[in-house]
């Protein structure tokens, strides 16, 4: 890789940086927002019950979500 690049007539010293892998990105802000609220694991099913209109399977499958996972910092497994 050259240690120099041109821009528009004069040269510019290169400057590198690390990324820092998206994985480890959004696990460290879904942990910022799961620290602001402290939820219970009981209020999270209630409101998965209020949201899903009562049925079971519509409630199972919004808490196992990967959506909900990344809301809550965790992940919540059901076993039937």
């Amino acid at each position: 890789m050259a240690k120099r690049t041109t821009r528009k007539g004069s040269t510019v010293p290169r400057q590198g940086r690390r990324v820092m892998p998206a994985l480890r990105r959004t696990a460290q802000r879904a942990r910022a927002v799961a620290e602001k609220a402290h939820l219970t694991v009981g209020e999270v099913i209630a409101a998965a019950f209020d949201t899903s209109g009562g049925e079971l399977d519509e409630v199972l499958d919004l808490m196992t979500s990967p959506q909900m996972t990344r809301a809550l910092g965790r992940r919540i497994v059901v076993e039937g």
